[in-house]
């Protein structure tokens, strides 16, 4: 091979290695994944299902609040615990509720009495709840558990049909935690009631 033949082939060995060296590099791609999904928002409560939320606060409110007055009134010390354990148990199932309202970004409203019937008997609950705050002693205790019995059995009544109006799955959850914890604390109210509590000196 002559020195002309060599300096050709040569050329032509090189010409595409020194083309491509010319070329300008592409960026690397990128192999760490980027994670682009923002954390999904909560979905938001319907009015109905904030309705829900609204008579169950209610309901732990009202519980709480007679639970602290058997705790100071009552007489019969079991009637006194058993005011201690509807405070602790309504009030830890209301911050529940009202920690699903804030994951929400959401206020629970007050309670609107679905009719006139539903109406009167807050306002009878209401003023009942009142009276029982001016007793004391063996009456009262009588009283406070005749309102235990009577209002979970109502609550207990309905409590699947307010179920059948939620469709957040964690607000269902809730509902399916309070409904054991009312029956609980209906039968041992009436428990209670068996025993006739009587003043302690």
């Amino acid at each position: 091979m002559n020195k002309i033949t060599r300096a050709l082939v040569f050329a032509l060995l090189v010409a595409p290695v020194a083309a491509s060296a010319e070329q300008p590099k592409a960026p690397a791609a990128d192999t760490t994944q980027k994670d682009t999904t923002q954390k999904e928002k909560p979905a938001k409560l319907t009015d109905t299902e904030l309705q829900v939320m609204a008579h169950y606060h209610g309901v732990n409110q009202m519980e709480i609040d007679l639970g602290k007055a058997a705790s100071k009134k009552a007489a019969n010390k079991d009637v006194k615990a058993y005011g201690d354990m509807l405070v602790k148990e309504h009030g830890e199932a209301d911050k529940k509720l009202m920690a699903l309202a804030k994951q929400t970004h959401q206020t629970v409203p007050a309670e609107k009495p679905a009719s006139d019937v539903e109406k009167q008997a807050k306002a009878e609950q209401k003023a009942m709840a009142t009276k029982l705050k001016t007793m004391k002693g063996a009456d009262f205790d009588r009283e406070y558990l005749r309102m235990m019995v009577q209002g979970h059995e109502k609550e207990l009544a309905q409590i699947d049909t307010k179920k059948s109006e939620v469709t957040n799955a964690e607000l269902s959850a809730m509902l399916d935690e309070l409904k054991p914890m009312l029956q609980h604390h209906e039968d041992a109210a009436k428990e209670l009631q068996k025993n006739e509590p009587t003043a302690t000196r």
